[in-house]
């Protein structure tokens, strides 16, 4: 599960804002959430990079980045599985 990579608390809430297709780089689809509180406050955001192709030695199915909200990056994890 996503939750599982990401630093936020248990009853943290993911609302998913938008999931765009590219076809640049072997992206196909990028997906973005917004992190709110138990009070409804968004406190973060979570960006996830589906079926990402890169060059590297290592291949990896995806990439997990957790924004703050001054667009710091708290998390950015590769990951071949969810």
């Amino acid at each position: 599960m996503l939750k599982d990579y990401l630093k936020i608390a248990a009853d943290d809430r993911l609302i998913e804002q938008r999931t765009r297709s590219l076809r640049n780089r072997g992206q196909e689809e990028v997906t973005e959430w917004i992190i709110v509180n138990d009070q409804g406050i968004k406190i973060g955001g979570v960006t996830l990079f589906d079926k990402l192709s890169t060059r590297r030695s290592w291949p990896v199915s995806y990439r997990i980045m957790q924004t703050d909200l001054q667009g710091n990056v708290v998390v950015d994890k590769l990951t071949d599985v969810l």
